[in-house]
């Protein structure tokens, strides 16, 4: 069971380390990949060492952010040793794959806004009324003592702007919204980060034309599903995006999609409109959100797709 802390003694917690290991959940989305760079930032702007570490390919969607290259794979056996680990926006430690066993940390600190967390770490700050964790780093960088600038505030944009929906899902509050506008103040540009994220190579357009191919339906239409088996699979397509064509389809509450990334091996991404698939998703291994979660199923995609299907069904 971790300590709870407040946003203050995380803080003191980080500044009482001189190397630490940072590290977001694997397929990591907008707010993973931000929030992680700009805590990294802002602690090497207090003097310390940090290495970013990711147990997955970043999506060149993120090009476009800060120091988006630093990130590192954990390789096979070796072992980096830390004064602390710090997990940001993953709810579970299966979440952050093999670099739970690639880090000798003194202690484990999570920075967290999902409300499947299982509290795994010693030290946990969890806000689950945040829309991001990203929304929780902007008070987080303040209370290290750091002061934002264009690089910090594009990366905690990034996340918000992309854990919110474009600030159209109900996560989206006045206090997202007055996070948001400080950044802008410090010179993140929206117009520039929506235009980067919607953009679509010729690849992804192509890969979605076949992806929709395979749409189909369940329990009466309540549940939707898209899948992409190991021919289509291409980790250097960004794909989380598909979802959505499966989501907002009148009389569907649960859209999933399935991809391949291994034979053996599905990842399961869950939206919904009603149903709770955070609670889906952690029966799994996984976590998210209530509207929005996902898991890592070590199945072939057509026993994962059987076995996520039945559970969905039961929760309707």
């Amino acid at each position: 069971m971790s300590k709870n802390c407040t946003l203050e003694e995380i803080a003191a917690l980080l500044l009482a380390q001189d190397k630490l290991v940072l590290c977001p959940h694997v397929s990591p989305d907008g707010d993973a990949l931000g929030s992680t760079l700009a805590l990294k930032m802002a602690l090497e702007k207090a003097g310390k060492k940090v290495t970013v570490m990711v147990d997955d390919d970043v999506p060149k969607a993120f090009g476009f952010l800060p120091q988006i290259d630093c990130f590192v794979k954990p390789a096979d056996g070796e072992v980096l040793e830390a004064d602390l680990l710090v997990v940001l926006d993953a709810s579970s430690l299966d979440r952050i794959g093999k670099v739970a066993q690639s880090v000798k940390a003194k202690a484990v600190a999570n920075i967290d806004h999902h409300i499947s967390n299982t509290q795994f770490a010693d030290y946990l700050y969890l806000n689950t009324e945040a829309a991001a964790t990203a929304e929780i780093l902007c008070n987080l960088v303040e209370k290290l003592g750091i002061k934002l600038d264009k690089y910090l505030a594009t990366c905690l944009y990034t996340g918000i702007y992309t854990d919110c929906g474009s600030f159209r899902y109900a996560n989206t509050t006045p206090g997202t919204m007055r996070a948001a506008a400080k950044l802008l103040e410090y010179g993140a540009r929206p117009n520039e980060i929506s235009d980067a994220l919607g953009t679509n190579t010729r690849a992804n357009i192509e890969m979605l034309g076949k992806v929709l191919q395979t749409l189909a339906f369940y329990n009466d239409g309540k549940i939707s599903t898209l899948e992409i088996n190991s021919d289509l699979y291409d980790k250097d397509v960004n794909t989380d995006n598909f979802i959505s064509f499966a989501r907002y389809i009148e009389g569907v509450d649960v859209a999933v999609l399935f991809k391949a990334v291994e034979p053996a091996v599905t990842r399961v991404s869950m939206r919904s409109q009603d149903t709770d698939v955070a609670a889906i998703a952690l029966s799994f291994g996984g976590g998210g959100h209530i509207r929005a979660a996902g898991c890592t199923v070590e199945l072939p995609l057509e026993q994962a797709k059987a076995k996520v299907l039945e559970a969905i069904g039961k929760a309707l």
